[in-house]
């Protein structure tokens, strides 16, 4: 054997098969090839080292290197005084760290078998640690079949080290005197090596584990329901940020405590395995009397195979869940005060009344003929305040019968009535909790619907009809009303108490006739936004039409001058608003209109056989025409148009 490796050296043994009787001897052979190939010279005295390499790869192997040095410690300890030591290199031949007996590091030292050192086959040939990273397989060279003859002297056993992802991440290597080789030492080698590989893929089960529970809590700690995980015995495990900042509570104030030293609900007594809730309503209050909270609760148990261990509770706060129905059902203010439209001194000044009150948290009182913008103004007062982001409903006292009345505003519990809703139904008072309830027509509501009002104005707290169960709520009430109050109170019709508690801001808002400035202002604004709804060119205004809607006297207010703009529209026939396009009941009282309506109909004929004259003379070129009409082509075209000309 010694022969054929000092042949295959000198370059005059050719292999022709391989006849190794061992797969070592198989392995030596192919290396010493190899070696041969990549010209390593075997008189070399030493092997290289790079020190500025050495530094890069333990930064980048450091896991490597913290997993395996304890267990190369063990491993030394064993050989401790017999002239080995231990070597962990990376994957590519670079020695990372060594550990031996004093004599033992210097007599490597010679050979440049130390930290930094390249021990690849493409640097020193045929070694047990480069040879290892070619066959990523264990294997023990010995004396002779080293390639370098300064290597001779030793013995080496390599096994490799695979990483999770089954790549080779490095070698672990024991050396000492060829003398004492022993096929065991490669054992106790190999068997290091998965000691590592089992120890590195426990360490990243537990890091997985660890980040996977980073993101479970992260998500848990995201969701806007409160959540608690509860163990068979009742003891709280696990419980997130929100319910955390719901309850204002310490973590250690709720971790590893009963459910029922938290909670002082019945339900809780005999633990949260046993709970049988599905989006429970109720109150959840704090031992020690503190402040309780209207959540819905709900219970989903937790199941190891087949077997329940744990329950999870989910807690949503009432106010929340509200908000987002509220969201979704279009529960929101829209007008603020700039889109409300307006000159006249004495509307500027109800405007400035109630940006006013916005910033008060009293009652506010709207008073006004119907069509004024009441409602507008109760949006506005909404969205100026700082309730905004709140909801915003609106409920018109005299378009729900009474009997249904209470039901609306209150809400009602299970089996109140016949017909009512499974689990009962949340009425517009706790819909609107932290925001603004709107009651408009409050002087039509009924006297018995009035004293449960006063109540809540008083107490700020709701009881659905059919239960007992008080609700608290925190309401800002604006009500309105095209009656006179004073004078229903003085009949009897509506409570006195009550018109004191709402009459704390009053604002008066003027009726249309009262601001003849702002009634062609208003029209404009109506024109323009329902010529974006409606497919009609208006061009212009006739001054008949204008002063017929100025000189009405708009008993419908807002509304109707509203209303009579959008049929105008849609009556028109031409590029102009005139006083045909008006009801009759507008300008059949407007003798003086119809005088000017036919002059602007004479005019327009002189206009239009004007046009057909300057054509002619410009045998019909447009350009031309409208040149000496003095206007632009784009207004030549659409009154040719207008004028039906085309």
């Amino acid at each position: 054997m010694e022969n054929t490796i000092e042949l295959i050296k000198t370059g005059t043994f050719f292999f022709s098969q391989h006849t190794a009787e061992t797969t070592f001897s198989d392995m030596i052979h192919q290396s010493l090839l190899r070696s041969k190939e990549n010209q390593v010279n075997p008189d070399w005295k030493k092997g290289k080292v790079y020190k500025e390499l050495w530094q890069q790869s333990v930064i980048h192997n450091e896991g490597l290197i913290n997993t395996t040095l304890p267990l190369m410690r063990d491993i030394y300890r064993l050989v401790e005084g017999t002239g080995f030591m231990v070597v962990i290199c990376d994957n590519k031949g670079l020695l990372l760290k060594t550990i031996g007996d004093e004599d033992t590091l210097k007599k490597a030292q010679k050979i440049s078998f130390i930290e930094g050192a390249d021990w690849s086959e493409e640097a020193v040939g045929t070694n047990a640690i480069g040879t290892c990273i070619k066959e990523e397989s264990p294997l023990q060279v010995f004396h002779h079949e080293h390639y370098m003859k300064v290597c001779q002297e030793w013995t080496c056993s390599a096994s490799p080290i695979f990483g999770t992802d089954g790549k080779l991440m490095g070698v672990l290597n024991m050396a000492g005197p060829y003398e004492k080789v022993h096929r065991h030492t490669l054992g106790m080698v190999v068997s290091t090596a998965k000691a590592v590989e089992s120890l590195m893929n426990l360490q990243e089960k537990v890091r997985r584990n660890e980040l996977m529970k980073s993101y479970l809590e992260a998500t848990m700690n995201a969701l806007t329901s409160g959540i608690i995980l509860v163990n068979q015995q009742g003891e709280i495990n696990q419980a997130n940020k929100t319910l955390q900042n719901m309850l204002q509570l310490k973590e250690e104030d709720i971790i590893d405590k009963k459910i029922y030293e938290v909670f002082e609900n019945k339900i809780f007594q005999n633990g949260a395995n046993r709970l049988d809730v599905k989006d429970g309503d109720i109150q959840l209050k704090l031992k020690g009397g503190a402040n309780g909270r209207h959540v819905l609760l709900n219970s989903q148990p937790v199941y190891q195979g087949e077997k329940q261990i744990a329950s999870l509770l989910t807690f949503q706060e009432i106010q929340k869940v509200r908000q987002l129905v509220n969201h979704f059902t279009g529960n929101q203010a829209n007008i603020t005060f700039r889109e409300i439209i307006g000159e006249n001194q004495l509307f500027l000044n109800s405007i400035k009344e109630a940006k006013a009150a916005s910033y008060s948290p009293s009652n506010v009182l709207l008073l006004g003929e119907s069509g004024t913008g009441k409602d507008l103004f109760a949006q506005a007062i909404h969205n100026e305040s700082d309730r905004r982001s709140m909801p915003f409903i609106a409920i018109n006292c005299g378009a729900i019968p009474r009997d249904l009345l209470g039901s609306e505003l209150f809400g009602y519990a299970e089996g109140a009535f016949t017909g009512a809703r499974k689990g009962g139904n949340s009425g517009k008072f706790e819909l609107a909790d932290g925001g603004t309830i709107f009651l408009d027509e409050i002087g039509e509501m009924s006297l018995d619907m009035q004293v449960l009002l006063l109540r809540v104005l008083q107490n700020r707290e709701i009881s659905r009809i059919g239960d007992h169960k008080v609700i608290p709520v925190d309401v800002r009430i604006i009500a309105a009303t095209n009656k006179n109050l004073r004078e229903e109170v003085r009949k009897g019709n509506f409570r006195e108490d009550l018109y004191f508690r709402l009459n704390v801001l009053p604002i008066h808002i003027p009726s249309l006739r009262q601001r003849e400035e702002d009634i062609f202002l208003l029209a404009s604004y109506f024109i323009k936004l329902y010529t974006r709804k409606i497919p009609k060119n208006i061009d212009s205004i006739s001054p008949s039409y204008k002063k017929a809607i100025e000189k009405y006297e708009w008993p419908g207010n807002v509304r109707e001058l509203q209303n009579v703009i959008e049929r105008s529209l849609n009556w028109c026939t031409t590029g102009v608003l005139s006083l045909d396009s008006l009801p009759d009941e507008i300008k059949g009282h407007h003798g003086e209109a119809r005088l000017v309506e036919t002059f602007e109909a004479k005019k327009e004929d002189i206009q239009k056989q004007s046009i057909l004259d300057v054509l002619m003379k410009c045998d019909y070129n447009y350009s031309k025409a409208a040149k000496k009409l003095n206007i632009s082509r784009s207004t030549l075209y659409r009154r040719l148009e207008r004028f039906n000309l085309k």
